[in-house]
């Protein structure tokens, strides 16, 4: 066996004791508060941002290559309905606003139909008439731009 020499032992006591005490004097300095005497904290969130108001754009609807560049986005859009058609079979109305299929297209499924004739309104009256509706514009792959219309006050007449 090896013996340590009394220099050794004396350090590493030393700095065992060195140790001991500073975790002593940590102890005593940071002990928790007791109960009931600590300071009170509050939450109080911030408030929320300002919304900024933006505006929706008005786009004429025989700009069809504009209003497709909008979508996904909220447009408000005016013109004059061309067509109205109607299925039978969903009972959903097409406001088309122009001949072919290129143009736009307002469309009420059954879902909002009964809240237009609730208020005694009936889409087929909006034929020919300078309307403006307010939406979001969707790109149908299948059936071009459209917007889809769940409430009557999406659409105004105008003339």
């Amino acid at each position: 066996m090896r013996r340590t020499s009394m220099g050794a032992a004396l350090l590493v006591s030393g700095a065992f004791l060195a140790g001991l005490i500073s975790h002593l004097l940590y102890q005593r300095w940071t002990a928790p508060v007791p109960a009931g005497q600590g300071y009170p904290v509050t939450f109080s969130p911030l408030p929320p941002p300002a919304q900024k108001q933006v505006e929706i754009p008005l786009i004429e609807a025989r700009e069809v290559e504009k209003i497709r560049g909008l979508a996904g986005s909220q447009a408000r859009i005016r013109g004059r309905v061309y067509r109205v058609g109607h299925s039978a079979k969903s009972n959903t109305y097409f406001l088309n606003f122009g001949p072919s299929r290129s143009s736009l297209t307002a469309v009420i499924f059954a879902s909002a139909t009964e809240s237009f004739e609730k208020r005694k309104i009936r889409p087929q009256g909006y034929e020919g008439r300078e309307v403006e509706l307010t939406g979001e514009i969707k790109d149908h792959p299948k059936y071009g731009v459209e917007m889809i219309l769940e409430d009557p006050s999406q659409i105004k007449i105008l003339d």
